[in-house]
């Protein structure tokens, strides 16, 4: 099972992840979804072991036109300030995308019965130097929903919500603690 971000680039295989019977993935950012003033991932898989909120962001400059270079370039300067910058909003938008589509969930009848996983999967320009990943890490942190735990004999889990910014090399392969894959089309 491959689903592709919205840039048609971001390829995301879950046959590896689904290897345990109990498997779903699908597109949580479309039409049906949506409710007003709510963001959503890009994605929702579930497993055997874990409900995944997939949040795509790619950086990455796959055109060979010369203007749309020039454009990405300029791109990706301000997303790197916006990705690196203490003030930028980057950390505060990110969190509302994981609660507001873990609210959406809960709001169309489903029910969390295991760990809920949230990631952040970055194509980030220039890659980000760990300490900068690791700080940038910590501030989304600040704002994922950790304190969904006072309806506990409904959603046993919501306690367990663990979050992790990774890149395309992080996922470059099935060896990956998450078992599936992301690849980048040129």
């Amino acid at each position: 099972m491959i689903l592709t971000d919205e840039s048609g680039r971001m390829h995301f295989d879950f046959t590896a992840f689904c290897q345990s019977g109990l498997c779903s993935a699908e597109h949580f950012d479309i039409a049906e979804n949506k409710c007003d003033g709510l963001k959503l991932v890009d994605f929702i898989a579930e497993n055997d072991k874990w409900h995944v909120f997939i949040e795509a962001k790619n950086y990455a400059n796959t055109s060979g036109s010369p203007k749309i270079q020039a454009n990405m370039n300029k791109r990706q300067k301000t997303d790197y300030r916006m990705l690196t910058d203490p003030d930028a909003a980057f950390p505060l938008e990110t969190g509302m995308v994981f609660k507001d589509s873990l609210f959406r969930w809960l709001a169309s009848g489903k029910k969390f019965v295991k760990p809920i996983v949230l990631l952040l999967v970055i194509n980030p320009p220039q890659g980000l130097m760990s300490r900068e990943r690791e700080r940038l890490t910590k501030r989304i942190e600040g704002y994922i929903p950790s304190g969904m735990n006072n309806k506990l004999d409904k959603y046993k889990n919501m306690e367990n919500i663990f979050f992790a910014m990774l890149t395309l090399d992080d996922l470059k392969d099935a060896k990956n603690s998450y078992g599936f894959t992301v690849s980048l089309t040129l």
